[in-house]
């Protein structure tokens, strides 16, 4: 096609009548005095007439009631018109020709009712697909547990759930550090779900499980084409999925400093830059991060940034081990029955509760539900968990260190001041060394400063 073509007009006219057969809506052309001067085969077979019938043709004779005429008089365009003529049904969009500001006809854009209803089917299957993915993914990236399901009496656990949920209103950053199995993922989503951002998303990540070459695409994301083996259509990042949300970088620690350095920059920008694009995008996150091992040796080592750890740790929780708040053990394991779906409800025989007193606990809470997990299988209906029903391995280790009676039992101020030991170490621990925190300690505990140093000196 040239330029010289389109200024033929025979050659525009068949030019048009082509596009106009090629359109899948039905079209009717009309002119200053109403007589319809063009059909596509569309409106033909939409309303179930032949051309000879309709060309030429008064519009009010050929379609009694047509508003079309209206329109070419008043110059006011109309949209969405319902029309229904015999058992023929039909939607129309009409607006007035102009040419040089001078109304010269009409057109009528006919959709067949059926189509419309096909695609409004086919829309609402599409929204409620996407409300469907929607749901699945809240559901994902929801966090399930509260404070209410953070389960012990122990002082020093008592004192760190108090102060998690204190700060879990505000926006700032967290660490929690505790052996593994301590429930560091558990007091997250704790605070999660107290914070102003519970209805966002919650993201839990273990830096440890994601090799060091995949970590920068699958916490920032990437474009497509960005590398070979990439998506089509490109990845969205952790990052941004935790956008609005709460972002739990597990096992910190373990993540090669290189990374550390990039996670740094993203929060102290709030921005990320996905792989293979230059444009930074914006995000709103908090970030609770986890160790299982000591940020300041590792700092001390090289393996955990100063900087990463200031940024993070602006609240830092400590998390006490299973063997540090013994009085819950048995709190613990009744509770960990229950969500075992046995007819009968199971209680401890007092062998069992020695031996779940007694035994150290290194997994910590992961340890204490497999070991109550593997107990209830083996008692099966019965109401009593007896000794034989715990696992070999357990009963060996106790077994091996003497009498079970003899290692939980002792004289009454021995084990009195072991616990009130434990409970100043948690305390401290919790509220710092300093003058300012030692004071904090006097009020948890209930007594003087002087008989904390006299205590602290013992």
């Amino acid at each position: 096609m040239t330029n010289k073509s389109l200024l033929d007009p025979a050659f525009v006219k068949e030019w048009a009548i082509n596009v106009f057969t090629a359109l899948g809506d039905g079209l009717l052309i009309a002119d200053k005095q109403e007589i319809i001067q063009y059909v596509n085969p569309e409106y033909l077979r939409i309303v179930n007439m032949k051309a000879e019938d309709v060309l030429g043709q008064p519009i009010a004779k050929v379609r009694p009631g047509a508003i079309l005429p209206t329109v070419i008089k008043t110059g006011i365009s109309m949209s969405g018109v319902y029309r229904k003529v015999g058992t023929v049904e039909y939607v129309v969009d009409m607006a007035p020709i102009r040419v040089k500001g001078e109304i010269i006809g009409g057109v009528s854009v006919v959709k067949d009712i059926a189509e419309v209803r096909k695609l409004s089917a086919e829309l609402r299957k599409t929204q409620n697909s996407l409300k469907e993915l929607q749901g699945a993914m809240d559901d994902i990236f929801k966090a399930h547990y509260t404070f209410a399901d953070l389960i012990g009496s122990s002082p020093g656990f008592r004192n760190v759930v108090a102060l998690a949920e204190r700060v879990a209103a505000s926006n700032s950053n967290i660490l929690l550090h505790g052996e593994s199995g301590t429930g560091k993922e558990l007091m997250a989503q704790a605070i999660h779900n107290a914070s102003l951002r519970q209805d966002g998303h919650f993201i839990a990540v273990n830096c440890a499980a994601i090799p060091a070459a995949l970590i920068e695409s699958e916490m920032f994301g990437y474009a497509e084409g960005s590398f070979t083996g990439s998506k089509k259509g490109g990845k969205i990042g952790l990052f941004q999925l935790a956008d609005g949300g709460t972002l739990f970088l597990d096992e910190i620690g373990d993540m090669d400093p290189e990374q550390q350095a990039k996670i740094l920059r993203v929060l102290q920008e709030q921005k990320v830059r996905p792989v293979g694009e230059l444009k930074e995008k914006k995000i709103d996150i908090r970030i609770i991060a986890a160790t299982n091992q000591d940020p300041e040796k590792m700092i001390e080592k090289g393996r955990f940034r100063q900087d990463l750890y200031y940024r993070l740790s602006v609240i830092q929780l400590n998390i006490p081990s299973l063997r540090e708040r013994k009085p819950d053990v048995i709190m613990l394991a009744s509770h960990f029955t229950e969500q075992y779906n046995r007819s009968v409800p199971a209680t401890f025989s007092k062998e069992v509760e020695e031996l779940l007193l007694g035994y150290d606990w290194p997994g910590n809470l992961r340890e204490l539900k497999n070991v109550i997990e593997y107990a209830c299988n083996m008692a099966r209906e019965e109401q009593i968990v007896s000794l034989h029903h715990m696992p070999e391995r357990i009963r060996r280790s106790m077994e091996s260190s003497g009498d079970i009676v003899n290692k939980t039992m002792g004289p009454l101020d021995v084990s009195v001041k072991a616990f009130e030991r434990e409970t100043i170490k948690n305390a401290v621990r919790l509220y710092g060394d300093t003058m300012e925190g030692k004071r904090k300690v006097c009020k948890a505990l209930g007594i003087s400063i002087a008989t904390l140093y006299r205590k602290l000196t013992e």
